[in-house]
Order: C-alpha cells, then sequence, then structure tokens
C-alpha cells in the first residue's frame, strides 16, 4: 500500500520543504509531487495540473493534499480535487508533518492524515516553556 503526497503551497514553500525533508531523510518511502501556486497565472490552469499529479500519484490508495493555508488558492485548488479523486486535505503543512507522515509509508490515506495532523502539531512548540 502507497498513499501519494500532494504539496499544493504558494510558491516556493513546497518545493523547499520537500528539499528539506529529502536532505534529512535521503531517500523518501512515499512518491511525492510539488504544486506551487503563482498569483500571476489563472488559477483554473492549476486545477488542471492538480488533476494531473493526483492522477500520477494514486495507485488506488488516494493521495494526501497538504496546502501551507486555509481559505487561500492553494487549498481552494486542494478542495477542487475532492469530487472525482480519492484525497484527503490537510492544511498547515510544515516540515515536522512531513517527517511524521513518511515514517508510516504502508499507512492508509485516513491513518496518514491523522499522523500528519499529529505531526504538524506536536511540531509547533514555545521553545522558551520546554527549556523551563
Amino acid at each position: 500500500m502507497s498513499v501519494g503526497i500532494l504539496l499544493i503551497t504558494h510558491d516556493d514553500i513546497g518545493s523547499s520543504l520537500l528539499e528539506s525533508l529529502q536532505q534529512m531523510m535521503g531517500s523518501l518511502p512515499l512518491p511525492v509531487k510539488v504544486l506551487p501556486i503563482r498569483h500571476e497565472h489563472d488559477p483554473l490552469v492549476f486545477c488542471y495540473h492538480a488533476e494531473s499529479l493526483c492522477q500520477n500519484l494514486n495507485n488506488g490508495h488516494g493521495v494526501l493534499v497538504l496546502t501551507d493555508l486555509f481559505g487561500a488558492t492553494p487549498c481552494n485548488i486542494a478542495c477542487s480535487l475532492i469530487p472525482n479523486y480519492r484525497v484527503r486535505i490537510v492544511c498547515g503543512v510544515n516540515l515536522p508533518m512531513l517527517i511524521k507522515i513518511m515514517n508510516y509509508p504502508s499507512a492508509d490515506l485516513d491513518t496518514l492524515a491523522n499522523k500528519a495532523l499529529s505531526g504538524g502539531c506536536q511540531g509547533i512548540l514555545d521553545v522558551n516553556s520546554v527549556n523551563s
């Protein structure tokens, strides 16, 4: 079983996160694609790209779509996939979230979405409180 991962983010946020992840982990156990959204292009064009990437990533187990900001264009593009594809969408993508999901490569789509949520939340800390 292998869930595909699609990062849909503003500009190069997703590409930068993926590059950092690859430097930390080496090879990645799950297939990942990035769709950078640029404000100078028509969002409809990105919807077509998102569909193509989703089809490419989905081997029958679904696609986990990670976006950077709820309600913004990347999230809206991700939501356009819901009617036609087996996707789960999680907003607020960060590096701890990506590390967490890469540690569960055989998890199903729903479990992986929950791991993404927990990894993302657990990665946000008030360091002053932790060191006190």
